[in-house]
């Protein structure tokens, strides 16, 4: 397997579940994980997890970063962000701080935003009122 096949965009793959892959458990990583083939259970990565198109979950997952172009059912919880390619499907519950769904992309359930933290919140709700512009002539 060549070195582009194992990295997503710049980030390096450090688990791959393949498309010939049939896998019942928990995984438990700090890295980039990426699901080709079926998984039944509970995913939880400090890193990214990436549910390729012929993938298919079933169960709990958690990351920071979630991209989903296969299939997904359960509760989806993601740090970051979460993004549904025109190939993906997710059936179930949803919570992130960011979610982008692609024209195609099909998403049927509950849906959740996480807030930032106050610090953030705070920075981001700063928006001064705009001063008032004489008219150009």
């Amino acid at each position: 397997m060549g070195k582009a096949a194992m990295e997503v965009g710049n980030k390096k793959i450090d688990t791959l579940i393949g498309k010939d892959s049939n896998l019942v458990g928990t995984i438990e990583s700090t890295g980039t994980i990426r699901v080709d083939g079926k998984f039944e259970g509970e995913i939880t990565t400090k890193g990214d997890l990436v549910i390729g198109e012929s993938g298919q979950v079933q169960g709990k997952i958690k990351a920071q970063n979630i991209v989903i172009a296969g299939q997904v059912r359960g509760e989806v919880e993601a740090g970051g962000k979460l993004e549904l390619v025109p190939t993906g499907n997710l059936q179930g519950e949803a919570k992130m701080t960011l979610l982008i769904i692609e024209e195609g992309a099909v998403f049927q359930g509950n849906c959740q935003q996480l807030s930032k933290d106050q610090k953030e919140k705070g920075r981001f709700l700063q928006i001064d009122t705009p001063k008032e512009q004489p008219p150009v002539k």
